[in-house]
């Protein structure tokens, strides 16, 4: 559930007495979407269960339930049950743009730090299950697949780190329009200011590029892929959290967008 993107509530018998369908420890899993895995015991039970946890559904809050199992109840198994219901959130989505080794490290390093991961390249050989065995989905192509495979909304996180300047600005054209959670582009200071000026001169507003994390990534004093890679992997945390403003913890050189491919 979490993994797949989706959220849900867990409901889990906690305690049964006398004559009841399901004992403790009997679980139910209540999706976002309406599917359901599992029982809690049918019926009444079931039916009751399932109407409270799609009101739980995207919260933080939980329930406890309890059943007295008669007839008023509809039921002639005459025991009593509780039933705990927890949601759980689904996973942030991280739309990994561009298929080279600091995509693939940072593909990785947000598997680890429990994101949803999206891998995209416009080369069908660069989003192979060799190079992405950690992603969720790979997908071959350039902006075409936005609103049709890639979903960006206001939960989804964006890296751009494609193989070349042209080709992130591309991407952060189409995707600051989407409004996501969070944007950051690879790129030195000096590239990013250029990028930024042919954006602008693209009609793209100074709230939209406002929104890009560029350079991106924290200031540790990154170097490598795997460095970049916790760099930008810690940003997306902070933010995560709630840290929107991350802009003090930047290196201003930014990474210069070695290893890109």
């Amino acid at each position: 559930m979490h993994r797949e993107g989706v959220p849900g509530v867990v409901a889990t018998v906690v305690a049964a007495s006398g004559s009841t369908p399901r004992g403790p420890g009997a679980k139910m899993i209540v999706y976002g979407d309406g599917r359901t895995l599992g029982s809690v015991g049918g019926g009444a039970v079931e039916g009751e269960t399932i109407e409270r946890a799609i009101g739980l559904m995207g919260g933080r809050d939980t329930a406890l339930i309890s059943f007295q199992l008669d007839e008023e109840a509809g039921s002639a198994c005459g025991g009593k049950m509780d039933v705990f219901l927890e949601p759980v959130a689904a996973a942030h989505c991280v739309a990994v743009i561009g298929g080279g080794h600091v995509g693939q490290a940072v593909a990785a390093t947000a598997k680890r730090a429990g994101f949803r991961v999206v891998v995209v390249d416009d080369r069908s050989e660069m989003v192979t299950a060799e190079r992405f065995p950690h992603a969720d989905v790979r997908l071959a192509g350039g902006t075409e697949l936005l609103g049709e495979s890639l979903a960006v909304d206001e939960t989804t996180f964006v890296v751009i780190v494609t193989r070349g300047h042209r080709f992130d600005e591309e991407w952060a054209k189409a995707v600051v329009a989407l409004g996501p959670r969070y944007i950051g582009m690879i790129g030195s200071g000096e590239k990013v200011r250029k990028a930024f000026d042919e954006l602008r001169s693209q009609g793209v507003s100074e709230d939209s590029l406002a929104a890009i994390h560029a350079p991106i990534g924290l200031d540790i004093g990154a170097e490598t892929p795997d460095e970049i890679a916790v760099s930008i992997v810690a940003e997306m945390i902070a933010v995560r959290h709630g840290i929107r403003d991350t802009a003090m913890l930047k290196d201003k050189r930014g990474h210069k967008g070695r290893n890109r491919q």
